[in-house]
């Protein structure tokens, strides 16, 4: 791989240990992709740091790593953590998994963290071209498919290390004669925002590898596009999709040269959406839960307007609404009308142990959540649109 001077002294250990290990690490592992140099980044993002993920030794390696005078050397931001300060029914966390999270977390703010949130796009949007070092798939392609930003599916630490260098090596999604997708998917447009998270998840079943273009999804809100791509990334390891209309450099693409060609019926998304919807009589302790990905203000600001003075009254329900932590300090909790509705920052409920609080199932309106909560938190889980979760807790949305 070619290096700069100025690389080679950072590798050389001139500005210190970290880097220079750090700086080691990247270029091995551009040298496996076959990367010829690197290329400057303007913004990282780190995945991998709830505490139920990483334990004892990820909070080890992050300590180390901060001891040694380790800071991000480029606007970074960080995935959500674990829901450790939240309780459901009255029931919370041992102080060991409560201590543990705050160390991460106050660890990667002391490194330069500027928000924790699995939606970095909506703390700062990178513009066309841009360069990036994202870990999260969802925030992936969003920033690739929808932005026109450039950066590869990264891994959580690799990010980590190239927030702190500020570079990553030179390949795929970085390049433009690798942005060119090589199937064609037509789908049926959504009505809803949980048709869209369907569609996306049947797209990546699709399409496990290989980078889609899609036709038919129309003109969607963001809030959509973001359930669509959440999906996607849940069932292939394709880093962006080319979607007709939105995609800024879709220009440069010849659908008509795509060979490979699947359609997705109306019949396919409607049998998904039924196999996982939860029965009407609730179960165990159920959870409801919006926001992977992460609602932005905007979205909240829509939700809060609508909120009533009452909710579901059955006794084992609660409903919580996740968004980014936008500033540090979180203020965690934002809105707390009811012990049954809950409104807070910075936290996934995915990658917690739900389970330890007491919660059977969830509902949920995002299909990557309903893919992961049985293996990362331990629950049952099903899906239902926005709109019907929140009419169960007295918010009605309209349009």
């Amino acid at each position: 791989m070619y290096l700069t001077k100025e690389e080679e002294k950072v590798l050389r250990g001139d500005e210190g240990e970290v880097k220079a290990r750090a700086f080691k690490v990247i270029v091995k592992v551009g040298e496996i992709f076959g990367a010829e140099r690197l290329v400057n980044i303007s913004h990282a993002h780190v995945s991998g740091i709830s505490y139920f993920n990483i334990g004892k030794h990820g909070v080890e390696f992050l300590r180390d790593l901060a001891n040694n005078g380790a800071k991000f050397s480029v606007f970074t931001t960080a995935n959500p953590y674990a829901a450790h300060y939240l309780s459901f029914n009255g029931r919370g966390f041992s102080k060991n998994v409560i201590d543990n999270q705050e160390q991460i977390i106050n660890i990667l703010i002391s490194m330069g963290a500027h928000a924790f949130t699995c939606a970095p796009y909506h703390i700062r949007r990178p513009g066309i071209g841009e360069h990036l070092a994202w870990a999260e798939s969802n925030a992936v392609l969003y920033a690739n498919s929808v932005l026109g930003a450039k950066t590869n599916r990264e891994g959580g630490p690799l990010a980590l290390l190239e927030a702190i260098v500020g570079k990553t090596p030179y390949y795929g999604m970085h390049m433009d004669e690798e942005r060119c997708p090589s199937i064609l998917i037509k789908v049926p447009k959504p009505s809803s925002l949980l048709e869209a998270a369907a569609i996306g998840y049947l797209v990546g079943k699709i399409s496990p590898s290989k980078i889609p273009y899609v036709e038919g999804l129309g003109k969607a809100p963001e809030e959509w596009l973001k359930a669509f791509l959440a999906g996607v990334g849940t069932t292939s390891s394709a880093p962006m999709v080319f979607l007709e209309g939105i995609t800024p450099d879709r220009r440069r693409v010849k659908k008509d040269n795509i060979q490979e060609r699947v359609k997705l019926s109306e019949e396919d998304v409607k049998s998904f959406i039924k196999e996982h919807s939860p029965s009407q009589e609730v179960t165990g302790n159920r959870l409801y839960v919006i926001g992977c990905p992460h609602v932005s203000k905007e979205e909240i600001r829509k939700i809060t307007l609508r909120m009533e003075k009452t909710y579901s009254n059955v006794r084992n329900e609660e409903l919580w609404i996740i968004t980014g932590c936008f500033s540090l300090p979180c203020s965690k909790i934002l809105v707390k009308p009811s012990s049954k509705v809950k409104i807070v920052e910075g936290v996934c409920p995915v990658v917690t142990r739900l389970d330890l609080l007491g919660v059977e199932e969830v509902v949920t309106d995002s299909a990557k959540a309903l893919h992961y909560l049985p293996r990362l938190a331990h629950v049952r889980s099903f899906i239902m649109d926005r709109k019907e979760i929140l009419k169960r807790f007295g918010v009605k949305l309209h349009g």
